[in-house]
């Protein structure tokens, strides 16, 4: 990648950050902050850019909301679907969600475990990002296949989650859990993800590692072909 390509880059997650800090107005500041952070140090800008005008979405471990407010924000007009397991953060995306007024989305946030039984609907786009490190692994399997049975066939699949290389990267986002999540975290290695893809008869369209701060994100866009 060029300069003028990383300044445009840089450019672009600045927006967004201060699009960030707009959509979470009220909320507390340190959620605020939280919400501004999370877009300058993972690869939003590069799964917005791949959802068509006017799909369906389903955003899985939504949080606060960010990444379907964000599209809404950006007049994608999109039918927006989210849920999270946390209360809180989705009493914060809907609030978001009603602040954003008339953009021509429709945003619908719920509390949802993602081992709970999942909506019965198929979308156009899914996108699962730092979600299945989290999931028990006995479940992790289930989870993915789910998401995998939500997209509908010719829609995408939008798979992010932290890289295990380099490892002092790895070890970072390890870090990280531990001390925001206070959890140990479960990665399931980007090759059996791939594996776990293709049996749900995905296949794979993009695949890159995004270095970002001390992370490094995986990123995974598989397209359903049956």
């Amino acid at each position: 990648m060029d300069t003028a390509e990383n300044h445009h880059g840089v450019l672009e997650r600045q927006e967004l950050a201060r699009d960030a800090w707009r959509l979470y107005a009220g909320a507390p500041i340190a959620l605020r902050l939280k919400q501004r952070l999370r877009v300058l140090v993972c690869p939003f800008e590069e799964a917005l850019s791949m959802v068509p005008e006017g799909s369906s979405v389903l955003d899985l471990g939504c949080g606060s909301g960010l990444w379907l407010g964000l599209l809404a924000a950006h007049g994608r007009r999109i039918e927006g679907h989210g849920f999270d397991s946390c209360s809180v953060a989705i009493g914060l995306a809907n609030g978001m969600a009603e602040r954003l007024g008339d953009t021509g989305s429709t945003l619908l946030f719920e509390c949802r475990d993602a081992r709970s039984p999942w909506p019965d609907r198929t979308y156009d786009v899914v996108h699962m990002q730092d979600v299945i490190h989290h999931v028990p692994v006995p479940a992790q399997r289930m989870v993915f296949d789910n998401a995998c049975a939500s997209v509908r066939v010719g829609g995408v699949y939008i798979y992010r989650d932290m890289s295990a290389r380099p490892l002092w990267r790895n070890a970072a986002s390890r870090l990280h859990d531990v001390i925001v999540a206070r959890e140990w975290i479960h990665p399931v290695p980007i090759a059996t993800v791939e594996g776990w893809a293709m049996e749900n008869g995905l296949e794979r369209e993009v695949a890159k590692t995004v270095h970002r701060v001390v992370y490094a994100q995986d990123m995974r866009v598989f397209r359903k072909t049956r």
